[in-house]
């Protein structure tokens, strides 16, 4: 399961806790959400969040070139 954390807000999605406050049970993936589905926090939409650790991965995939 993955971590996305807004771009705006740094509120993280976990998607083994899912979103209780709207509904989304635990295990949701972040591809599952609805289209409408929001930041809980400062109400972007899904288009504002990336991936927990893909920065990390560019970093090491970069280290290897």
């Amino acid at each position: 399961m993955a971590r996305w954390v807004c771009s705006v807000c740094d509120y993280e999605y976990v998607e083994e806790a899912g979103d209780p406050a709207t509904a989304i049970p635990p295990g949701t993936l972040f591809e599952e959400l609805p289209g409408d589905w929001r930041c809980p926090r400062c109400s972007v939409g899904k288009e504002a969040f990336v991936r927990a650790g893909e920065e990390e991965r560019e970093i090491n995939d970069e280290d290897y070139l």
